[in-house]
């Protein structure tokens, strides 16, 4: 080791330098601070990532509201209507292009409600969007402060709203998310939304 005073090398037994005659007892019996390591794998969120290795649990399918099926249901009896009373009656080109209209006013909705998926797991956040190109983000649990959740004020009278993240500078709406509390949760405790949802099923 060396002396703390002149700067030169001494035994580690030695409690004297031996060049100055500092004391160098308590120099010598320090023991090294303590170093603090960050966790690669915890983020601002406080959740700490499962080891790589450890299985992929399922915790939470988010389901979308009814909601989301309102054109649907609104315009299926316009539809039956139209289709009964003037389409059958007319023939015209013009008809046509209000009957495919008012259908893929049907069954996109119906198509996407399907298809949009979010499920949690322990380690991801699982989106997918779209019915032709649909779109697949896996978001990791420790960065779920990407996430942003919103409420319209009809939102706020029916109990939905739509979740909101950008990735590669795009924006993504994954709207009509029906368990908004939960959702809320999730992004504001990722840490407590996972060990309730362990505690439950256990």
């Amino acid at each position: 080791m060396f002396c703390p005073n002149c700067g030169k090398q001494i035994k580690d037994t030695d409690n004297f330098c031996r060049y100055c005659g500092t004391d160098v007892r308590s120099t010598g019996n320090e023991q090294p601070a303590e170093e603090v390591l960050v966790d690669e794998k915890q983020d601002s969120t406080g959740y700490k990532m499962p080891a790589d290795n450890e299985e992929e649990l399922v915790l939470y399918d988010v389901k979308k509201h009814w909601m989301s099926l309102f054109w649907p249901v609104f315009l299926t009896p316009v539809f039956l209507i139209y289709f009964w009373f003037i389409f059958l009656n007319t023939h015209s080109f013009f008809s046509w292009v209000v009957v495919f209209a008012i259908l893929a006013g049907i069954i996109y909705p119906i198509l996407r409600y399907n298809s949009d998926k979010i499920i949690i797991t322990n380690k991801f956040v699982h989106i997918k969007l779209g019915v032709f190109t649909s779109d697949s983000i896996d978001i990791p649990l420790d960065k779920t402060d990407m996430l942003d959740l919103t409420q319209t004020a009809l939102g706020k009278v029916f109990g939905y709203g739509t979740l909101t993240f950008t990735r590669n500078s795009e924006r993504y709406d994954y709207n009509y998310i029906m368990s908004v509390e939960d959702m809320q949760y999730l992004i504001d405790d990722t840490s407590g939304f996972v060990r309730d949802i362990l505690e439950e099923e256990t």
